[in-house]
């Protein structure tokens, strides 16, 4: 079973940690690889540091799993269902895992129809938050709900680093402060 985790890790938090070791206690016999978009395909993300120091922090953050350069080596975004396809390559069993509030938009992802169909889907959710699964449809049944309690916010730390420093391992708020990221001035 392999786990992909897409994501813009703008910057990696905390949750993000506390979220892959949930997922590795849960699914004790998968693997997960970490996958950042890209910035010349997410260009509606505002703030986004460049793909080379969101992959050092997530190589920082999580020195012991697999990151991939996949969607920085796309010349044109091609989609997660290509994404899910490249990697079903390598392991048959594909899972990807997403925030309940990406279940929403994903009728709007390309392919969807292909997608939900195809593979298989881990959905983190808060406790206060209600999942709709009427998008899916009968494709119900491959979408997996994993329950998550985090207040930490990749956006508030974004606007204000040092006020939320806590939600960072020590060694990403040093590089952020290191590489001046999100506006941050010389201390």
């Amino acid at each position: 079973m392999l786990i992909v985790f897409g994501g813009s890790f703008n910057p990696p938090t905390k949750a993000h940690l506390e979220l892959v070791e949930r997922i590795k206690n849960i699914y004790q016999e998968s693997k997960i690889i970490i996958v950042p978009v890209s910035n010349k395909n997410y260009t509606w993300k505002h703030n986004l540091a460049s793909d080379i120091d969101r992959f050092n922090m997530l190589k920082i953050q999580f020195p012991n799993i697999l990151i991939s350069d996949y969607e920085f080596r796309q010349k044109n975004y091609k989609g997660t269902y290509e994404l899910l396809k490249h990697f079903k390559k390598y392991d048959n069993d594909i899972y990807f895992l997403i925030g309940s509030d990406n279940l929403a938009q994903m009728p709007l992802w390309l392919n969807f129809d292909k997608l939900i169909k195809e593979f298989k889907f881990i959905v983190v959710k808060r406790p206060t938050d209600k999942i709709d699964f009427k998008e899916v449809g009968e494709y119900k049944k491959n979408f997996y709900e994993v329950e998550m309690e985090s207040n930490i916010s990749s956006t508030k730390v974004r606007e204000d680093v040092f006020k939320y420093k806590d939600y960072l391992l020590e060694d990403i708020f040093k590089y952020i402060i290191d590489k001046h990221l999100y506006e941050v001035k010389k201390c």
